[in-house]
């Protein structure tokens, strides 16, 4: 007897039938995936990648018309700028999104920043499809496994640069709050004024701010501890108020006196260790660590000039980015002839030299602001007429202050 199925029946069925192929081909589609990621075989999506291209062998490849704006974004925030900065110049200058547009925004900016791609690497299934239906894509937090390939193609940045540049973030988000009234902990970085963020009170540990005077008509600049500012004596009873030209006048002589204790006076050590060893290029430590010494200074310089330039000038950016990857080719060289133990012959010989060596260097003429982000991690007001200066190499450096003429509190 030929029996009818009712027509939800008949429906009931082929889409449970359809949900099934679909499923499968999903599962299919998601082992093709996985199986991709763990041969290290990256996927790249050329529209949302500023700086390449694809190449005539399918391999990406540096695109030079878009490559400098990805090195003078890196160069600029390693200088101090914010976010924000960067972007009302980029969008001012007219320079292009990956997009094509020239509308900068603060998460494209931070995304260039943070993405390991433009040192070479590749890190993959950062995220995936949560189910078949929806085909929502969220963050990959652990449940599932994530695949890292090095050296996956040419690198824009230099890896020393990309992780300095992952520390200042890191410094950046940080910073404790510029006021109390601030709904939290967290502080915001200020590429206007660089002392923001550095000088830090030793009594109470809030932030200096600068503050505008108008006595008898005549504007002065002053930092002021946050705390007092505020709250006057209730929560910082003793912290100084600090006139800007004593503190950036303390802050350049430090920076000098760093400077003629190591950077001046290591590199003429390392100079005369190379002549000792007898040995050209990079064959030896020593002369390996002439080589680095020299361009340290060159890119002290070169930050120097990019300051005074101001913050429209690219000048200097590709410079910047080549001395970074020449220190960062070095430093590994470096590493490997330590390994090796060649050098150290002339050790007994350099130390000796080193003592005998007299202070030198030419000393840095006015406070320069590129310099002093560059190398400075914290300025602590111990009172009214010293500060503690902590380098970004681990030096620290008790300052007098020379008063010209002191704020009353």
């Amino acid at each position: 007897m030929l029996r009818y199925m009712p027509n939800e029946m008949i429906l009931t069925f082929l889409m449970s039938q359809a949900q099934s192929e679909s499923e499968s081909m999903s599962s299919n589609i998601r082992w093709g995936h996985q199986a991709r990621f763990k041969q290290g075989i990256v996927h790249y999506n050329y529209k949302n990648f500023l700086g390449y291209r694809k190449g005539s062998d399918g391999e990406p490849e540096i695109d030079e018309n878009e490559a400098p704006t990805v090195r003078r974004i890196f160069a600029r925030y390693l200088m101090g700028q914010s976010v924000g900065q960067i972007c009302k110049d980029l969008t001012a200058d007219g320079l292009k999104t990956a997009r094509g547009g020239t509308d900068w925004s603060d998460h494209t900016v931070r995304h260039i920043l943070q993405n390991e791609k433009y040192m070479g690497d590749a890190i993959l299934q950062k995220t995936f499809t949560l189910d078949l239906f929806s085909r929502q894509q969220v963050k990959n937090e652990g449940q599932l496994p994530k695949y890292y390939v090095e050296n996956a193609h040419p690198a824009i940045i230099d890896r020393d640069t990309f992780q300095r540049v992952q520390e200042e973030m890191a410094r950046r988000s940080s910073l404790r709050k510029t006021s109390s009234k601030a709904k939290t902990e967290q502080g915001k970085h200020s590429g206007k004024y660089v002392l923001s963020g550095l000088l830090v009170c030793s009594e109470c540990g809030s932030p200096y701010r600068r503050v505008t005077y108008m006595p008898g008509g005549q504007k002065r600049f002053v930092w002021r501890c946050i705390n007092r500012l505020e709250h006057g004596k209730r929560i910082c009873k003793h912290a100084p108020t600090l006139e800007e030209p004593e503190v950036q006048a303390a802050v350049t002589a430090a920076m000098n006196e760093m400077f003629r204790h190591q950077t001046a006076r290591q590199t003429l050590a390392d100079c005369i260790a190379a002549a000792l060893a007898g040995t050209g290029d990079d064959v030896s430590l020593p002369a390996v660590e002439a080589k680095l010494r020299a361009l340290q200074e060159e890119q002290m310089r070169l930050f120097h000039l990019a300051a005074d330039a101001g913050p429209e000038n690219t000048e200097y950016d590709d410079r910047l980015i080549e001395v970074s990857t020449a220190i960062a080719a070095l430093l590994t060289r470096k590493g490997e002839l330590e390994q090796e133990g060649i050098g150290t012959e002339c050790d007994s010989r350099v130390r000796f030299i080193t003592d005998a060596l007299e202070t030198t260097g030419s000393a840095i003429e006015g406070f320069d602001e590129g310099m002093v982000c560059q190398t400075v991690a914290s300025i602590t007001v111990l009172d009214a007429e010293r500060l503690s200066i902590r380098f970004k190499d681990g030096t620290e450096i008790e300052q007098i202050i020379e008063c010209v003429g002191r704020a009353s509190a």
